[in-house]
């Protein structure tokens, strides 16, 4: 590494587990689970309180935090890498079981941005009722400036982001259902418009009842949830030949804890903090930030490595290319919050805030893979929690159910959830009627 890098603050890029990770000085992050410790201080305060009082999982809520921001910063701040400008748009997208408590994080992340809406809703009301009463008749109507939509037209999406320079916010609870609607209104093109929101690239739509609509820089970020089984279904269409799939950064915890009622609620002074960075980061005045010589040093060294050692193989190396891109997008937000928190602005890029795009785009690589792996997988067992998994694999090919009872207890599947297993016919064989099965694969 060359003598700028010797220079600035030293970054490793060593391994976890035989799994990429970045290493500054002492500090040591899992990939596996959300590493928080991107966030300020005041951020990881509410992730931890959020998880002890309300249970909520601290990956979907990190994510749900990261778009919110992501959201908040929009148009007005761009990051140039020295041959690029780069937005902060993100497509998220977080994987879970029904039930898995992934909604609830997810409301509460994009709360402050929603009570934006709901207080710019009562002023648009209020704004209307002095257009009807006006007597100047040839006034232009007042205008429903959103941040969030759910359930909208290509045409109501061009039109607000035509109003609101910021961008906006894509949210569905069932992601699925969003990419389902596409071509409902007009056959043909909505993929492949979405295809160029991504890039943040300008939009022009032609309208025969209406006037034209141009806008020169769209910020469309976009969350929302997906359960794992329906995972081949957002592939299908091409969506997972031209891109579409590997546009989205994947949530997708392992080893998921029950969620258990503690009878207790997030306290106030953490989501008023939250929600005042949110709010700050939507008064950000435009600026673009500049890299510094030593990051981009920074970025070649970890990106000659990757590169490298996906080159053999198209999946990792699709995966690699999308993860550059967002490396630059990830250190835009985690700069910007940081300045916002501390309230010290600059129009430099910080080389923690690149270090830390690092980590993270190495804990949405080890998600990608999975839900790749997930696709590609032909196993039945596949569409099972890992506790069945695990239970399937620990059992004998043949076995009576009664004789089994402590290695069902032992991964907690009991009950009708273990009936309903167990007539599972891509999985076990009932032999006959005394209980006793047989796997159908072992």
């Amino acid at each position: 590494m060359n003598n700028s890098i010797s220079k600035a603050k030293k970054t490793q890029i060593t391994s976890y587990n035989g799994t990429p990770r970045v290493t500054k000085n002492n500090l040591s992050t899992k990939i596996h689970s959300f590493p928080t410790e991107i966030f300020p201080k005041s951020v990881q305060n509410l992730i931890i309180n959020a998880e002890e009082t309300v249970g909520y999982n601290p990956e979907y809520l990190s994510a749900g935090i990261l778009s919110a921001c992501a959201t908040a910063i929009g148009s007005s701040v761009r990051l140039h890498n020295g041959s690029y400008h780069n937005p902060p748009i993100l497509w998220l997208n977080i994987i879970g079981r029904s039930g898995d408590g992934k909604t609830h994080p997810l409301k509460f992340a994009k709360q402050p941005i929603a009570e934006m809406d709901k207080k710019s809703f009562t002023r648009f009301q209020s704004d209307m009722q002095k257009h009807f009463n006006s007597e100047k008749k040839n006034e232009e109507k007042p205008v429903y400036n959103k941040n969030i939509l759910s359930d909208f037209t290509p045409e109501k999406l061009s039109e607000t982001l035509q109003h609101n320079k910021k961008g906006v916010l894509i949210f569905r609870d069932e992601l699925l259902g969003w990419i389902k609607s596409f071509d409902k209104y007009k056959k043909g093109g909505d993929q492949q418009m979405y295809l160029e929101f991504f890039n943040g690239d300008a939009i022009s739509v032609d309208r025969v009842s209406k006037g034209p609509i141009r806008v020169e820089n769209p910020n469309v970020n976009i969350l929302g949830g997906m359960q794992p089984k329906v995972l081949k279904d957002m592939a299908s269409n091409n969506r997972e030949d031209d891109g579409f799939l590997a546009r989205f950064l994947f949530v997708y915890p392992k080893d998921l804890e029950p969620k258990l009622f503690t009878g207790k609620q997030i306290d106030e002074s953490h989501y008023q903090s939250y929600s005042k960075l949110i709010q700050d980061l939507f008064g950000t005045t435009n600026k673009t930030l500049k890299t510094t010589e030593s990051q981009i040093e920074i970025y070649k060294e970890w990106q000659s490595r990757k590169v490298k050692e996906c080159h053999h193989d198209d999946l990792e190396t699709l995966i690699q290319s999308k993860l550059e891109t967002y490396v630059w997008r990830l250190a835009l937000i985690l700069e910007m919050i940081e300045q916002t928190s501390i309230d010290i602005f600059s129009d430099k890029l910080s080389d923690k805030s690149l270090e830390n795009a690092i980590i993270l785009v190495e804990y949405f690589r080890t998600n990608a893979l999975r839900v790749y792996n997930k696709l590609s997988s032909t196993n039945p067992l596949d569409n099972f929690s890992e506790d069945k998994q695990e239970l399937f694999k620990e059992l004998p090919m043949e076995f009576k159910k009664g004789d089994q009872a402590e290695l069902f207890k032992k991964h907690g599947v009991n009950g009708g959830s273990l009936a309903r297993f167990l007539n599972k016919k891509e999985l076990f064989k009932r032999v006959d009627s005394r209980g006793n099965y047989k796997k159908m694969f072992n």
